[in-house]
């Protein structure tokens, strides 16, 4: 069968998806991956067949207020309000709308654009029989549509997206109408449109989603979804010499993602306490960070190496411990390398407050992920680790954390655990079949 597998065209996106993509290729089937202008080197060096329209446009604050996509924080409390949501549900919204919503409207431009109508126009001259997108990528879906193609997305996380559509068919009324539409609804409606599509549940959710995240953490109670296991999947690179024998101390790891480097300046305000409380311990620790994201931290104590990037997948294997953002793919790669998690969280409401201009435009926004309330309290419950607090807490205090876990064999034994069940979950080549049952309903 032919595939097309559609992604945001970033690495922290790309790299989710594309073990689905070669787990079709290597089943045999002709898999393109289409996504926007800049992510084609990510594809292609994984060996596959990258297909992509138009000029780079930057996923920059700057870029993103040129075309009106910045979210407003008063429509986003009204619709709140309206949706008469509980605390931890706000939490949710917040994250749909802040991130979600605006990054879908991004990629579903009202006017004409060759990266969005190239991809359709490329789906319905090569006539894919399935088509996988990224959830966080819903043009996706209105490609699948407009080529009569089944289709399914690919969680990367929680699923907001669900939830936020969940949320409006069961408390959509006068009041909520009043402050307007679904923002996902809204920004998919001028595209599907053009192409003579509805925007309905198939479009919106696609037959089912494929979905790497714990059941006790699923967000949506409608949405169909498959259990997949987690790839850790980085690219390829060379392994550095200090990875090939086994660390003489135990090696923490610290990392903070790829994503928040598109938009955060400066020193992250979260290191500085962090490479404190590990300065004075018997333990060699690997900071997986830019200078950039250092610079607040002064001289780095002897026992921190620090590198702008290294593959997890080669990295987190010889660790001891893990100290993280929350990200659902830190915590997931986490969990497939059996490893204790740290994960950094605070009490903090996710609000952006935008301020500059320009070049100038900079943002500013809660020290903490968006998922971060999922993994901390996750691997708490599961025994596999701890959170830490670099606002509320010392770096003493964050000290004597790391060391319990790092010491205590009893975290050690609940991350072998939730490693166990990740393995028992099918991968993704383990899914090929129930694809190729979905691509047998081509219409």
């Amino acid at each position: 069968m032919r595939v097309l597998v559609a992604a945001v065209p970033h690495a922290s996106h790309l790299n989710i998806i594309i073990p689905y993509a070669q787990a079709l290729q290597n089943a045999g089937h002709e898999v393109c991956l289409g996504t926007a202008p800049g992510g084609e080197d990510v594809v292609t060096s994984a060996g596959l067949t990258a297909v992509t329209f138009g000029e780079p446009t930057p996923l920059s604050l700057q870029n993103w207020k040129k075309h009106g996509l910045l979210p407003d924080q008063e429509t986003r409390e009204r619709f709140a309000d309206a949706l008469a949501l509980t605390a931890e549900e706000r939490g949710h919204w917040d994250v749909f709308y802040q991130y979600y919503a605006f990054n879908a409207r991004f990629f579903l431009q009202r006017e004409p654009r060759a990266d969005i109508d190239g991809l359709i126009a490329f789906g319905r001259a090569w006539r894919p029989d399935l088509v996988l997108w990224d959830a966080w990528f819903p043009l996706g879906g209105v490609i699948a549509q407009a080529c009569g193609a089944p289709h399914a997305r690919v969680l990367i996380g929680p699923d907001y997206s669900g939830w936020a559509y969940e949320t409006f068919a069961a408390r959509g009324g006068p009041s909520v109408d009043a402050v307007g539409d679904n923002p996902l609804t809204e920004a998919l409606r001028p595209v599907a449109e053009r192409y003579g599509l509805d925007v309905g549940d198939d479009l919106v959710l696609g037959r089912f989603a494929l979905d790497p995240v714990p059941a006790e953490r699923r967000l949506t109670e409608g949405a169909p979804v498959r259990p997949v296991r987690w790839i850790t999947y980085n690219g390829g690179g060379v392994k550095p010499a200090w990875l090939h024998a086994p660390p003489e101390r135990p090696r923490v790891a610290v990392t903070l993602g790829l994503s928040v480097r598109l938009w955060r300046r400066g020193g992250d305000p979260r290191l500085p306490k962090i490479i404190e409380a590990l300065a004075d311990q018997d333990v060699e620790v690997v900071a997986t960070c830019t200078s950039e994201q250092l610079s607040g931290v002064g001289r780095l104590p002897d026992n921190v190496r620090a590198v702008d990037y290294v593959p997890l997948a080669q990295l987190l294997p010889t660790c001891s411990a893990v100290v993280h953002h929350g990200s659902s793919g830190a915590f997931l790669s986490s969990i497939a390398a059996g490893v204790p998690q740290l994960v950094v969280h605070t009490g903090e409401s996710i609000r952006m407050v935008f301020s500059g201009d320009g070049d100038d435009i900079s943002v500013s926004n809660a020290d903490r992920d968006a998922d971060s309330w999922l993994t901390a309290g996750y691997v708490a419950e599961r025994g596999a680790g701890e959170a830490v607090d670099h606002l509320t807490q010392s770096a003493a205090d964050i000290r004597t954390v790391i060391e319990r876990v790092l010491r205590d064999p009893a975290y050690r034994k609940g991350a072998a655990e939730l490693r166990r069940e990740w393995r028992a979950r099918p991968g993704p080549a383990d899914i090929v079949p129930d694809l190729e049952k979905l691509s047998a309903e081509r219409g």
